[in-house]
């Protein structure tokens, strides 16, 4: 028998395990965090079943797309039978059709326990724009501060230990600068990064407060939501500082983390696009430093010449910030940022 689920019930469950049965390219443009993607069609299958569906008719469309997955059927139930002792299945499609209806009966057949979402990802698109068009319930800790002084490293210790933070530089997988994209993956699009952060929001709704890291509305090709840019901009405000020599090493190992000289040339292509600030005499200098390499000199010079004019902010205790804490000291950071965070 099927067992049809709401969207707000299946995020109720205890250890949900999302299945997207949809093809690899709708899945990448946005989908449930977390969701496994198990296709019945690939890209060009679904292409091709489009097309019959528009110049034959609905019911070759049907034929076509049996003859396609019938094959399949094994693989896909062999890939989800590990996962149904131990996690709750929850099968979806576009809008909870007949890709979801389809697998959901082959697992009834099959005795393999699951849900079959209504409404599809159509559903859980339509929570996160509910969620985000209400004014954001939380107080926001926002952490200020030059470029360099572990404002992503704070926020990754307190989600180590359980505070509520969230990286929106992670989540947008852009660290909000030209050089932001550098080592990364590719940005997710606009309505996964929406999905990320609702996940995120959702992870924390008993929380009192949630820490974010100062940002733009845009971050790197997203946007903030506005509920959520708004409670950033009334938020409480934290000066992180710290010294230009520790700046320095973190930048540099922030950077080049991957092997040695694999994002030179993205780092290079990022320079010259500050050639129209810097100037020409600069832009060169920095760009042979980075050919030496001397990673530590172009971030003291980009530090210089760059960020810290960019963004202003004070490098020792200011009167316009609530809070003010010496990254020099970061346990002791920390440990006031954990007390904020749960009064």
């Amino acid at each position: 028998m099927e067992h049809l689920i709401t969207i707000e019930k299946a995020l109720e469950l205890s250890n949900p395990l999302f299945v997207d049965l949809r093809s690899p390219v709708e899945y990448e443009e946005a989908h449930i965090p977390g969701a496994l993607n198990v296709p019945l069609f690939e890209d060009e299958e679904r292409a091709l079943i489009g097309t019959v569906y528009k110049k034959e008719s609905p019911e070759d469309a049907i034929d076509k797309g049996f003859q396609i997955a019938a094959p399949k059927l094994p693989e896909i139930y062999n890939k989800l039978k590990p996962y149904c002792s131990a996690r709750e299945i929850v099968l979806y499609c576009w809008r909870g059709g007949m890709r979801s209806r389809a697998i959901s009966q082959i697992l009834d057949v099959l005795n393999m326990p699951h849900f079959r979402l209504i409404g599809g990802y159509k559903s859980f698109r339509r929570c996160v724009n509910s969620f985000f068009e209400d004014p954001f319930k939380q107080e926001i800790i926002v952490l200020h501060g030059l470029t360099g002084v572990g404002k992503t490293h704070i926020l990754e210790k307190l989600r180590e230990e359980g505070y509520p933070a969230v990286d929106l530089e992670g989540l947008a997988n852009n660290r909000g600068s030209v050089f932001g994209h550098i080592g990364l993956e590719k940005a997710p699009s606009q309505k996964q990064f929406e999905g990320l952060l609702y996940w995120e929001c959702r992870r924390y709704q008993q929380a009192k407060r949630i820490a974010v890291e100062c940002e733009s509305r845009r971050i790197g090709s997203v946007l903030l939501p506005a509920s959520f840019f708004n409670a950033m901009q009334s938020g409480r405000k934290v000066l992180i500082y710290d010294s230009p020599e520790n700046r320095i090493k973190r930048l540099v190992a922030t950077y080049t983390r991957s092997k040695r000289g694999q994002n030179d040339e993205q780092l290079i292509s990022a320079v010259n696009r500050l050639r129209k600030r810097l100037g020409n005499a600069k832009t060169d200098e920095l760009i042979g430093l980075l050919s030496v390499p001397d990673y530590g000199e172009v971030v003291r010079r980009l530090l210089a010449d760059y960020y810290d004019p960019l963004y202003h902010y004070p490098d020792k205790p200011s009167p316009d910030y609530e809070f003010n804490l010496d990254a020099r000291s970061m346990d002791d950071a920390i440990a006031v940022l954990k007390e904020i965070l749960i009064k």
